[in-house]
């Protein structure tokens, strides 16, 4: 082995580890947010008036539930970086579809400019775009 298969093989050896500590992060961060989800749902049950939400806790609960989805799909997709010498491209459009569709889901028509939801428009319609033309090559092979 040369000295460049030994450098290459130190350097992905620590990016993986870096990954194994993101992952680590991740899941801890989920399971925090899931418990703040938790919270969030049971105190506003429990207070007066009974077993009423209003509709700021929906969007709020929404919104957590949408961030740990993301969260979730992103810890896979690190798995799976660690796991196999390529970058998976469909996963990573998948995240990024999700997390552009939780901020459309979440943004404030009123408080928005038109150039930014023509902005998210394209976004999505590119994501999309590129997950479809992913997928047709991958039924190919």
């Amino acid at each position: 082995m040369n000295d460049k298969d030994k450098f290459e093989t130190i350097i992905l050896g620590i990016n993986k580890n870096v990954i194994r500590v993101l992952i680590g992060i991740m899941t801890l961060s989920l399971i925090l947010g899931t418990s703040k989800l938790l919270y969030l749902e049971v105190s506003k049950i429990i207070l007066h008036p009974y077993l009423l939400v209003d509709i700021s806790t929906l969007f709020e609960v929404f919104n957590l539930i949408l961030i740990i989805a993301i969260g979730y799909e992103l810890v896979r997709s690190l798995i799976l970086i660690i796991s196999s010498d390529t970058i998976p491209a469909i996963p990573i459009i998948q995240i990024a579809i999700i997390a552009v569709s939780n901020k459309i889901i979440t943004l404030d028509i009123k408080q928005t400019n038109v150039n930014t939801l023509i902005g998210l428009a394209m976004l999505i319609a590119a994501l999309g775009l590129a997950y479809f033309l992913m997928k047709c090559s991958q039924r190919k092979q």
